[in-house]
C-alpha cells in the first residue's frame, strides 16, 4: 500500500483490513459487469430482523412476530397467518391487514416479499376502516408493483382519489394530471423503473410529517409529495386478490414523529455570568465568558410592568448588537415583573426554522428540535437584563447551557511549542462541546438541520475530543432517514459508517445498516468506464465541490467531475473494506473490482500529463486546488504526480471554505508537508482560525469571513477541523485496525519543537508527548490491549531508533523510521543522531 494511504485519513487505514492497494496508471477494461449486489440493497440476510437493532434506532415493532395481535382483518375473506416471524396474506380477492391503533407523523418501515406471477401489493398508511362500505379500508398506499408498468414506490389513493404520483389518464384527479408527464418520465428512470427486487424482499419506508409524504423503496426515494388530506388513520398491508398467491411482509416497524434526541442525551448546566457590567440606570450587561445554546434562569423581577432580555452572540461598542450580520444571533424576549415568587426561565427567541418539521423548502428535512420542557434555546453569550431596579440580584442570574449529557471535559487535550495553536485547540475542541446540544450534530443555528458533510467532520472531531460519541451513531441514523441534497454528501454517509466502525470495532452495528449504504456510492450515476456522471442538474445544483460557492477557486462544473469521482473512488475502497469485514468477500471483490476500473479511468481521463496536475474535469483545461486536494486527501495521486501535485498545493493559499480545508490539511499533513498545512492553519489574514480567535469568537464560523458567505452563522462545528487534525496528524494517532486494537503513531512534527496530548479511545486514552528540539524523541502510553505501530520522524543522517534507550529494529523509509515491531505499553522511543547517540 502506498505510504500516502497509511495516514491520510481516519479511515483510509481500513483499506489495510481489505489488502487493497492502489493501482497502477493503466489503460483500464472499458467497462466490467457491475454485480446488482453492490448496486442495491439486498435485505436477504440474516439478522435484519433483529429487535435490539430496530430498537436502537427509535423504533417500535408492529408485529411481534408470534402472532396477530394489534392486527385486525375487517373483510369476511382473506387469510392471515404467521409463518417464521412473517405475516402471510392468502385470498382470492383484494384484501386488507390493518392495525388497531392509529398514527399521526411517523416513519414507518415494512419488508415485502411478492409472490411469482401477477402480483401487486402496497402498504397502506394514515389510512381509513369503514366497516360497513364495501371497499372497507382507503387512503394512502405504498404501491408495490409487480407488474411490466413498474410504479413500485409511487403513491396511490386507494378507493379514493386513484393515483396521485405518478398519475394517469382515467385513474387520476384533473389536479394531479397535470403533473402526469412528469411523474411518468420520473418513474421512467432506471433507477426508479428497476427499483424493486422483484424476487426478493424490499425494504419500503414511509415518513408522513404533517402534510409532507415521503416514499423510499430499498433505500431510493420514490414519491415526496405534500397533501393534506389525512392527517392521522391506521397502517395496513395488502394482498391484491390473485388466488392461490401468498404475500410475504417482515420487519414492520414505527417510530412516531418528532424524535428529540436531546430529551435523552443532552442536559441543561446552570452557569454563572463571569462579568455584570452596569451600562446604565435601565440596562445591565451580563457576559457568560463562551457562547452556548441555551437560556435564562433569573429572580421575577419586583414592580409593576414589564422588563425585557436580550440575548447576543456579538458584542459592538460594549453593547449588544441588535442589528448583527448574516445568522448571527440577537433576539429579545419581555418578561413580566412581580406577581409571582420564585424564578423565572426565561426563553431564548428562536427562529421559527429551527422548530420547523416539514418546510416548504423541498431539500429541507426536520429541524433537531430540543425537548419542550426545556423552553427554547438559541446560542448566545452576552445578555442585557433591561427595566429592572438598582438592586435587582444579578448575581443571581444563570445560564443554563446545554451540552451532551456525557461531554468529557478531561477526555482529551493538546498542548505544543506554539501558543497560538493551543489557543486554536481550545476554539475548536469547545465548538465541538458547544454543538452538542441537540442530541445530533446539526449544521448550526439557521437551520439546526443535520447535513451529511457536516456530521462527517463533526464525528471526526468528536471522535478526538469526547469519550462518549454515541451521538456520531444517532446522526447516521437520523441522516439515513432525512439525507440531503448535495452529490457528495451521499459519500459522506459511506465515511460516516466506515469512521464509526474504525472507532468502535462495532460489527454488528455495521451489519445492520451495511446493506442501506450502498445507495450512498454514487454507483447510480456511473457509465461503463466507471466514472460518475453528472447531468445538467448535478451540475447546476446537486455537484457541490465547496460551500459556499464563491470558495470554489474557479471550478468548472463537467459532465465527469474530478472532485464529485474523488469521492465517488473513496466511497468504493471504504465499502470494499467494510465488506472484507463482515465476511462478505464476493462483494467485496466486486467493489474493488469497480473501483480498479473507475480508478484507471479517472487517471487516464482527468490528469492532465502536460500541466502534472488534475483538471477540474471533462473538456476544460483548468485546474482548481480542489481538483487536485480531494484526490490527494483520498490517496488517488500515484507515486510519479504526487511531488508536483503536492508542490502546487504548497505554493497556493487557502483557496476553499472552512469544510474543504479539513481535505485540504489532511492532503497536506499526509503528504509530508505539515509546515505548510500548519502556515494555513496559523495564517495571517482572513482565511485561517487565527483571524477567528482575533475576532472574539468562542465557536468557529460556518465561512472564513461574512464577506465569503453573508448568511453564515457563527456556531458552526465544521469549522473546528483542527480538533481532529492535530490529534491525528501533529500527536500522530489513529486507528489502524477497528476498534483501536492497532494504531498508527505517526508524529508530524511539523514546525514544532514540541507536543503532547491525550487522544480518547474506546480502549483508553493514548497519551503522546514528544520533542523535536534535538533528536526527536516520543514518549507514548498506549491503553491495556492495544498494540502501535509507529513510524518516526528521520532526521538527517540518523541511524536507528532506541526503545527505552536500547536500540530497537527499525527501517528507513524517506524520511521515516518505520518501527518493526508493534509497541505496548509504555515506551520511550528516540531516534539516534548521526553519531550513534540517543
Amino acid at each position: 500500500m502506498p505510504r500516502l494511504l497509511t495516514a491520510a485519513r481516519l479511515l483510509s487505514t481500513a483499506a489495510l483490513i481489505a489488502g487493497a492497494a492502489m493501482p497502477a496508471v493503466a489503460a483500464a477494461p472499458t467497462s466490467i459487469a457491475r454485480p446488482a449486489s453492490i448496486a442495491r440493497p439486498a435485505f436477504e440476510t440474516a439478522g435484519e430482523d433483529d429487535l435490539a437493532a430496530w430498537h436502537g434506532r427509535g423504533y417500535t415493532p408492529l408485529f411481534n412476530g408470534v402472532d396477530l395481535t394489534g392486527w385486525r382483518n375487517p373483510y369476511p375473506h382473506g387469510e392471515a397467518s404467521v409463518v417464521d416471524g412473517e405475516i402471510h396474506l392468502r385470498a382470492n380477492k383484494k384484501f386488507f391487514l390493518v392495525t388497531e391503533q392509529q398514527y399521526s407523523d411517523f416513519r414507518l418501515s415494512v419488508d415485502i416479499h411478492l409472490p411469482e406471477g401477477p402480483a401487486n401489493s402496497g402498504v397502506m398508511f394514515r389510512c381509513h376502516v369503514d366497516d360497513a362500505a364495501k371497499k372497507k379500508v382507503f387512503g394512502y398506499q405504498a404501491e408495490c408493483d409487480g407488474s411490466e408498468r413498474r410504479w413500485s414506490g409511487g403513491l396511490y389513493d386507494e378507493a379514493r382519489r386513484g393515483w396521485i404520483w405518478p398519475s394517469t389518464e382515467g385513474r387520476s384527479l384533473d389536479e394531479f394530471l397535470e403533473h402526469m408527464e412528469e411523474s411518468k418520465a420520473f418513474f421512467a428512470q432506471p433507477r426508479i423503473r428497476d427499483v424493486l427486487n422483484r424476487n426478493g424482499w424490499n425494504r419500503y419506508e414511509v415518513t408522513c410529517v404533517k402534510d409532507l409524504i415521503r416514499i423510499e423503496v430499498n433505500g431510493v426515494e420514490t414519491a415526496r409529495f405534500r397533501d393534506a388530506t389525512d392527517a392521522r388513520g391506521f397502517i395496513g398491508i395488502q394482498h391484491h386478490g390473485e388466488a392461490g398467491q401468498t404475500y410475504r411482509f417482515r420487519n414492520l416497524f414505527i417510530k412516531e414523529l418528532p424524535d428529540v434526541p436531546a430529551a435523552e442525551h443532552a442536559a441543561l448546566t446552570e452557569q454563572e455570568p463571569v462579568a455584570i457590567t452596569r451600562i446604565d440606570d435601565r440596562i445591565t450587561l451580563l457576559d457568560f465568558g463562551k457562547v452556548a445554546y441555551g437560556n435564562i434562569v433569573m429572580p421575577v423581577p419586583a414592580g409593576n410592568g414589564t422588563a425585557s432580555v436580550h440575548f447576543g452572540e456579538k458584542l459592538t461598542a460594549g453593547r449588544i448588537d441588535r442589528e448583527p450580520p448574516g445568522t448571527v444571533r440577537y433576539g429579545m424576549t419581555p418578561i413580566r415583573r412581580g406577581g409571582q415568587r420564585g424564578n423565572w426561565v426565561v426563553p431564548a427567541p428562536v427562529d421559527p426554522r429551527n422548530t420547523e418539521q416539514a418546510g416548504l423548502v423541498y431539500a429541507n428535512p426536520p429541524a433537531a428540535l430540543t425537548p419542550s420542557a426545556w423552553g427554547s434555546v438559541m446560542p448566545f453569550r452576552w445578555i442585557e437584563v433591561e427595566g429592572v431596579d438598582d438592586d435587582f440580584p444579578f448575581e443571581r442570574i444563570r445560564r443554563r447551557a446545554a451540552f451532551s449529557s456525557t461531554w468529557d471535559d478531561n477526555a482529551a487535550s493538546f498542548a505544543c511549542s506554539e501558543p497560538l495553536l493551543n489557543e486554536i485547540w481550545e476554539l475548536c475542541r469547545y465548538s465541538i462541546k458547544a454543538t452538542t446540544f441537540a442530541g445530533v450534530y446539526v449544521d448550526g443555528d439557521r437551520e439546526r438541520i443535520p447535513y451529511e458533510g457536516d456530521a462527517y467532520l463533526n464525528q471526526l472531531s468528536h471522535f478526538a475530543t469526547d469519550t462518549d460519541v454515541t451521538m456520531a451513531r444517532r446522526t447516521f441514523d437520523w441522516l439515513m432517514e432525512n439525507g440531503t441534497w448535495p452529490t457528495e454528501w451521499s459519500p459522506h454517509m459511506v465515511f460516516m459508517a466506515s469512521a464509526e466502525w474504525m472507532h468502535s470495532g462495532d460489527t454488528a452495528w455495521l451489519a445492520h445498516r451495511y446493506e442501506s449504504l450502498k445507495t450512498k456510492t454514487l454507483l447510480h450515476r456511473a457509465g461503463d468506464d466507471g466514472l460518475v456522471r453528472s447531468d445538467q442538474q448535478d451540475r447546476s445544483r446537486h455537484d457541490l465541490v465547496d460551500w459556499p460557492q464563491k470558495e470554489r477557486d474557479g471550478f468548472v462544473f463537467t459532465e465527469v467531475n474530478t472532485v464529485v469521482n474523488a469521492f465517488h473512488l473513496q466511497a468504493l475502497a471504504e465499502m470494499e473494506a467494510m465488506a472484507r469485514g463482515l465476511g462478505k468477500q464476493d462483494e467485496a471483490e466486486a467493489f474493488a473490482a469497480q473501483r480498479e476500473l473507475a480508478f484507471a479511468s479517472f487517471q487516464n481521463t482527468l490528469f492532465d500529463e502536460k500541466a502534472g496536475l488534475y483538471r477540474d474535469g471533462i473538456d476544460t483545461d483548468h485546474s482548481s486546488v480542489h481538483a487536485n486536494f480531494f484526490p490527494l486527501a483520498f490517496g488517488l495521486v500515484p507515486d510519479a504526480h504526487r511531488d508536483r501535485v503536492v508542490r502546487w498545493l504548497r505554493e497556493q493559499p487557502m483557496r476553499c471554505s472552512v469544510y474543504a480545508a479539513q481535505y485540504l490539511l489532511e492532503g497536506l499533513f499526509a503528504s509530508d508537508a505539515g509546515e505548510t498545512a500548519m502556515q494555513l492553519i496559523l495564517a495571517d489574514g482572513d482565511r485561517s482560525w487565527k483571524h477567528m480567535l482575533e475576532s472574539g469568537t468562542t465557536i468557529t464560523w460556518e465561512a472564513w469571513e461574512m464577506k465569503y458567505k453573508p448568511n453564515q452563522d457563527w456556531n458552526h462545528a465544521w469549522g473546528a477541523a483542527p480538533a481532529n487534525l492535530l490529534p491525528r496528524f501533529v500527536l500522530g494517532a489513529t486507528a489502524a485496525t477497528p476498534g483501536w486494537q492497532t494504531a498508527t503513531i505517526r508524529p508530524c512534527p511539523s514546525g514544532l519543537a514540541f507536543a503532547r496530548g491525550t487522544v480518547p479511545t474506546p480502549r483508553g486514552p493514548i497519551a503522546i508527548d514528544w520533542n523535536n528540539e534535538e533528536a526527536f524523541r516520543l514518549s507514548l502510553t498506549l491503553p491495556e490491549g492495544m498494540t502501535g505501530n509507529v513510524e518516526l520522524p528521520a532526521t538527517d543522517g540518523s541511524r536507528g531508533v532506541t526503545a527505552n534507550g536500547e536500540p530497537i529494529a527499525a527501517t528507513r523509509q524517506g524520511d521515516r523510521w518505520i518501527v518493526t515491531e508493534p509497541v505496548s505499553g509504555s515506551v520511550t522511543l528516540q531516534v539516534q543522531s548521526p553519531d550513534g547517540q540517543p
